[in-house]
């Protein structure tokens, strides 16, 4: 019996080592470590497929991307290209260029993005987990579709602080 005594500390060893690593936070999108430490606002509750008010989900039933600020998008085409939601790597070169700003990396809307939450207000998210596979992807993309448009738009702020 006592030659048993090494396997079972290895395996206990082992389960501990593994109820660490669950536990351990998964991190945030772009973040490369340091003393940065990300202060999130408190939001109210995140709003679901179940409690979505008439008006916020389209005819596909999915909500509008339109208030999804340019860090929200970072974090948002980090969720999509994490999860293989779509396969066109736009998206993932879009969450890249994004994110090269030390102030989209900071904001507290690229860790909710990366985390699979979209920007519908102002004051409010969504939670895209509520969203089956097809939806969640159509979301993807047309988060994506804004792309174009938040590049000018970053690229012309970082000409101005440079210029």
């Amino acid at each position: 019996m006592q030659g048993f005594r090494p396997v079972c500390a290895a395996l206990g060893l082992c389960a501990v080592l593994v109820s660490v690593a669950v536990a351990a936070p998964a991190p945030i999108p772009g973040h490369v470590g340091g003393g940065h430490s990300l202060k999130v606002p408190a939001e109210p509750p995140f709003m679901t497929v179940a409690n979505a008010p008439p008006g916020i989900l389209d005819y596909d039933g999915i909500p509008t991307v339109e208030y999804a600020t340019p860090a929200n998008v970072a974090g948002l085409m980090y969720y999509c290209d994490h999860n293989r939601l779509v396969t066109d790597t736009t998206v993932r070169s879009l969450g890249r260029e994004l994110a090269r700003r030390d102030d989209i990396r900071r904001a507290a809307d690229y860790a909710w993005g990366g985390q699979g939450m979209l920007r519908i207000s102002p004051r409010r998210l969504f939670d895209m987990k509520t969203l089956n596979h097809d939806q969640r992807g159509a979301v993807c993309a047309r988060t994506a579709l804004m792309g174009p448009d938040l590049l000018r738009t970053e690229r012309h702020k970082a000409a101005g602080r440079h210029g």
